[in-house]
């Protein structure tokens, strides 16, 4: 017997619907920041403090609270409407590619910083998160009155947006992770096979010590000079956070290599603070190795560098000189085994700079370097500086001719402690 009814039929499954985000896009964040904070509630913190900045000149998450923070009143004609710029420029980039060479960035004069872990009494941001987990988000607006300080001022070269992301960890140490924001925005050409550029940096804080005689002396932290640094410059085919997971591996392994013996001896100290920025993406081969060449030489005369050998082609011909590499356009990956191997057989003393040694011997190609990096005194400054001191001009009057950073940067080059390769 044969019973027929009513066939049931199941209701199709609903989706959870994605939550659209008005800038970023979470696939990016990914890419650029990968897991360190889970990147999907990331995206959305991110999203939610621009809109916030774009619309009011608001941080969502500013610290102690989930109250808004309002930025001071002489921000708010800097910041309302700039996400909004950003995000037209990113367009005008995909129709007008030659622009990304030229200036890839919108000159957008502020920075996002997103700290992860600090402090009992930060808001929590998701439900997501764990109760432990902790969330402050602060902004930071430059170019705004006449002050040419570091935490004020950003040269022009230097304009754009920048993420700045603090996790604790490294054994109680702070980790900042610093990215463009416009690479992390709806829209952005990010090429998939485009080559990056990168910086590893250690941060020694000044001793408490040291920062309290600054300031019984002076009664005020500003013109304290800047706290050691010391960078690694890297470059990578790939996604820099990939190269990032292998240079961390190498100082976990105790791989015998200048960067990675510097990182593990700076670990020992609880005053230093680690740094990771991506600078630069989207490059050719040509672009990135010339970027490199340049900041290397920089942080090599400021004794800063923790790089083995020269940047660029400059390194690859000292590769050449070492008989390590036989190629003038190596890949990255040949060329890193030619580094390799040149350290190997320069265990004790690491690989010396023959080129660079013998340029810096020249004078001309030494004011070139001493003057070339940002914030620096330009060899007609210095000159001037110098005219004007015989003069008999006060320093103040003559750190305002010349247009320097400050007054201590005029008076540490008329002691003679800095630019003095400089005639």
């Amino acid at each position: 017997m044969r019973i027929s009814g009513k066939r049931r039929t199941q209701a199709p499954r609903q989706r959870k619907k994605e939550e659209r985000l008005r800038y970023i896009d979470p696939a990016k964040v990914k890419l650029l920041l990968g897991n360190v904070v889970p990147y999907s509630i990331l995206a959305k913190l991110i999203d939610v403090d621009l809109v916030a900045l774009n619309n009011e000149a608001v941080v969502r998450m500013g610290g102690g609270g989930v109250k808004p923070n309002h930025l001071a009143e002489e921000h708010r004609g800097t910041v309302l409407g700039v996400v909004d710029a950003m995000e037209k420029y990113n367009r005008k980039l995909i129709s007008n590619p030659e622009l990304m060479r030229e200036r890839s960035f919108y000159p957008a004069p502020f920075d996002l910083t997103i700290r992860h872990g600090f402090g009992n009494e930060m808001p929590r941001f998701h439900e997501g998160w764990s109760k432990q987990t902790s969330l402050e988000s602060t902004v930071q607006v430059y170019n705004v009155g006449d002050c040419k300080c570091r935490s004020c001022y950003r040269p022009p070269e230097e304009h754009r947006a920048v993420l700045h992301l603090y996790k604790a960890m490294f054994k109680g140490h702070m980790w900042r992770i610093s990215v463009p924001i416009q690479y992390l925005m709806k829209g952005f050409p990010l090429k998939p096979n485009g080559h990056m550029g990168y910086y590893h940096s250690f941060v020694v804080q000044h001793p408490d010590s040291y920062l309290r005689e600054w300031q019984n002396q002076n009664g005020t932290f500003e013109d304290i000079p800047e706290e050691p640094r010391y960078n690694y410059v890297g470059i990578t085919s790939r996604s820099w956070l990939v190269r990032m997971k292998e240079h961390i591996h190498g100082i976990e392994t105790g791989e015998n290599k200048t960067f990675y013996n510097a990182w593990r001896h700076f670990a020992k100290d609880d005053r230093v603070d680690f740094m990771s920025e991506l600078i630069v993406a989207n490059q050719s081969y040509d672009d990135i190795m010339a970027w490199e060449e340049a900041r290397v030489d920089v942080e090599m005369v400021a004794g800063r560098a923790l790089n083995m050998i020269s940047g660029g082609f400059k390194g690859i011909r000292e590769l050449h000189k070492l008989g390590c590499l036989n190629k003038k356009r190596p890949t990255l990956k040949e060329r890193q085994a030619a580094i390799e191997a040149a350290e190997r057989a320069n265990p004790r003393k690491g690989v010396p700079n023959l080129l660079l040694a013998e340029l810096w011997k020249d004078d001309s190609y030494a004011a070139k370097i001493i003057c070339g990096a940002n914030g620096r005194l330009s060899v007609e400054q210095v000159r001037t500086a110098r005219d004007l001191n015989r003069m008999g001009l006060p320093v103040e009057k003559i750190a305002e001719k010349i247009g320097a950073l400050n007054v201590p940067q005029v008076q540490r080059l008329l002691d003679g402690h800095t630019y003095s390769r400089i005639h």
